[in-house]
């Protein structure tokens, strides 16, 4: 039986309202030759495992990953492709429906999500976590997904079992693989419709 529903942030309950992807915009300002999806990681890792209390000393340690001069100009530019982004932080319109909808049927709710502290007080602006039970970020717990380290923390959290836990999230990668590996069920997020369908084959009605 389902006690626990987990979700991922990013792309699946919230966004950023800006038309591009910041660590696109990186690559291309730097013109730097790195695949996407290695500079993701690197990114991310920069700065969403510890709660710096810094900007410019957590962009320096990003400039420095990523192999760019750690200039006050450098760090600058990252920092204003980062802060225009974080203060567009939305919800998509099916979050918080979604969530009370579970809420009322008696189900426990997570949040799991690679997140940089400096982000945080643009979510705790919005009602999002007024619904989640457990709020478990990276930049909190030192680890970051798809770390299994930060699901057994979770588990450890919630008291739950991992056969009573659904993860969803939009990242195969991150949130469909590590939880099955762990015992847990996963969800790949894509659309509100198709995740209200799958949560249906565990006899979720939504």
């Amino acid at each position: 039986m389902i006690k626990l529903i987990v979700f991922d942030l990013w792309k699946t309950l919230a966004y950023h309202k800006v038309p591009y992807s910041t660590t696109t915009k990186v690559l291309k300002t730097f013109n730097l030759n790195i695949p996407k999806e290695k500079f993701t990681k690197i990114f991310v890792s920069s700065f969403e495992t510890k709660v710096w209390h810094s900007k410019y000393a957590a962009y320096k340690n990003l400039c420095l990953n990523i192999q760019i001069k750690a200039t006050p100009k450098n760090i600058g530019i990252i920092k204003k492709i980062r802060d225009t982004a974080e203060r567009q932080s939305r919800l998509y319109s099916h979050s918080i429906p979604l969530l009370k909808k579970l809420k009322a049927l008696g189900l426990k709710i997570a949040l799991l999500s690679n997140t940089g502290a400096f982000v945080l007080p643009y979510i705790r602006k919005t009602p999002i976590l007024q619904y989640i039970d457990y709020p478990v970020f990276s930049c909190q717990v030192g680890l970051m997904k798809p770390d299994l380290k930060i699901y057994k923390k979770l588990l450890s959290v919630t008291k739950c079992k991992p056969t009573e836990t659904i993860m969803v999230g939009d990242r195969i990668d991150d949130d469909v693989i590590p939880p099955k590996k762990l015992g847990m069920q996963a969800i790949h997020f894509t659309n509100y419709q198709d995740l209200k369908r799958d949560l249906k084959k565990y006899n979720i009605y939504l």
